[in-house]
């Protein structure tokens, strides 16, 4: 919960670690898909059910720089500088990663459809798998600048609502082929593209604006979010059964995501009683993004070097931890190298005590 002195949001750590793990849980059973060929119930279940992570952490993303903002004030210079060390940097050091990777081991040619074209795709993220995201977010820093002078929680409100339909049609109904340039065509067509995702960022905004409204009424309504929660899940698995493979940014997730966001905050009084999960879940959102840098790499690494009869479905769970576990030493050790902080983005932990009333912030 939020500390009454240092308006320190405890919960965060935990919508952070459950949003990394989800999109933990797409790319493991995504591999099981190729290990498998093909999904059968359990790893296709796991797999669409992840898909409520990317725009989790959007929100996130949206919602700490915002609440930051508001508490604090901006500063471009300083909004600059901290971007880069944390986003800027470790985007470009993983996306070259990959790519010689991919180049050393693989054999690829990151230059053979033009220089044009790998521009492109290495600046909107698909120089991996799950590189997009970071492609995402630095598209919204550039429209963060102006989004930060809007203080009205009126005005927040009239955002939202502009956000979901410009979101809307980009996903449902824009077509790239309306430019004539077959470039922009390329790079509109990306899922990284901002517009596909922006409703995400903006509620993550609107959230921390209306923070103590929010909070106050996830704890209300706990156990009403946690049904509606579980029932959102019901309702995913028979869309997939219905619709085939769901997208994480998807219409249906402009109501499911907000549900979410809400029953997690309520959530964290129950698992904050449960020391173990408690300190489990806190350390894996404080190194989520380095989890989220680092653990296709270690996919890669078991597909490659593991022997294939660890990929069935029985020891799904297990293969899941692993790679997990794995993924937190291998973060833990780039934290050990000099400058870790241009590699991987770990924030630090502070000590609070609880205290059931929020401050107005």
């Amino acid at each position: 919960m939020k500390n009454k002195k240092s308006n320190y949001i405890e919960e965060i750590h935990l919508i952070r670690a459950v949003a990394c793990l989800l999109v933990v849980l797409v790319h493991v059973s995504a591999t099981y898909y190729y290990q498998q060929d093909g999904y059968n119930d359990i790893t296709f279940f796991f797999n669409q059910i992840g898909r409520f992570g990317t725009p989790l952490f959007a929100v996130i993303s949206g919602f700490l720089l915002f609440y930051h903002v508001r508490q604090k004030g901006f500063q471009l210079n300083k909004f600059v500088t901290s971007r880069f060390v944390k986003v800027g940097s470790p985007f470009l050091f993983w996306s070259l990663f990959y790519i010689f990777l991919l180049v050393l081991l693989e054999g690829a040619t990151p230059l053979a459809e033009g220089k044009k074209i790998f521009t492109i795709d290495f600046l909107l993220g698909n120089s991996y798998v799950h590189l997009y995201f970071m492609s995402i977010v630095f598209q919204f820093y550039l429209l963060f600048p102006l989004l930060q002078k809007i203080r009205s929680r009126q005005l927040w409100t009239v955002l939202l609502a502009l956000s979901l339909a410009i979101n809307y049609y980009f996903v449902e109904h824009f077509t790239p082929s309306s430019f004539n340039n077959e470039l922009i065509q390329y790079a509109f067509s990306q899922r990284a593209l901002f517009l596909n995702w922006i409703f995400f960022f903006i509620f993550g905004g609107f959230a921390a604006y209306n923070w103590d409204k929010i909070y106050t009424l996830s704890k209300r309504i706990k156990s009403v979010s946690l049904i509606a929660s579980i029932f959102i899940v019901v309702l995913t698995v028979y869309e997939y059964k219905v619709n085939g493979s769901v997208s994480s940014n998807r219409p249906l997730n402009f109501i499911y995501i907000p549900v979410i966001f809400v029953t997690l905050i309520g959530l964290y009084d129950y698992i904050s009683k449960l020391n173990f999960l408690k300190q489990a879940l806190t350390k894996v959102g404080q190194l989520s993004m380095g989890i989220y840098l680092v653990h296709m790499f270690i996919i890669y690494l078991f597909v490659h070097y593991m022997p294939g009869s660890i990929w069935t479905t029985l020891n799904f769970p297990f293969v899941f931890l692993a790679i997990l576990l794995a993924s937190i030493l291998f973060v833990r050790a780039i934290q050990l190298l000099p400058y870790d902080q241009y590699l991987v983005t770990v924030p630090k932990l502070k000590n609070t005590k609880r205290n059931n009333i929020p401050r107005s912030a």
